[in-house]
Formats: C-alpha cells, structure tokens, sequence
C-alpha cells in the first residue's frame, strides 16, 4: 500500500511540474501536446488506482461484515 501511495503522489507531483512548464510557455508546440498526452494518461491511471482502492476497500468491508 506504500507503493501505491508514493506512485500516487510521485505522479501527482510530476504532473503539476508539467503542467506548470507547459503554462508558462517553457516547452515547444510538440512537447505542449506531448505533455498534454500524457497527463491525460497519467490522470487515467490515477483514477484507475482510486477505483480499484475503493473496491478493496468495499470488498474488506464486506468481508469484515
């Protein structure tokens, strides 16, 4: 579980600095979509986490019932 929080929070982190490059106009138009790309992917995977977190949650609960 502590991977998957450090995961979480290390791409949290790494898609705000890219974002934060991209507003500021510090990349080119190619890397603008490269990184546009892949902080979609990235909020993806986030949501994908979270979904199968609350799964397991509802499941040890359910079990725990």
């Amino acid at each position: 579980m502590k991977f998957v929080l450090i995961l979480f929070f290390g791409f949290v982190l790494v898609a705000m600095l890219m974002n934060s490059g991209r507003k500021r106009g510090m990349l080119g138009k190619d890397a603008d979509k490269a990184v546009a790309g892949l902080a979609t992917a990235m909020r993806y995977f986030l949501y994908g986490l979270l979904a199968i977190g609350a799964a397991a949650c509802a499941v040890l609960i359910y079990q725990g019932s």
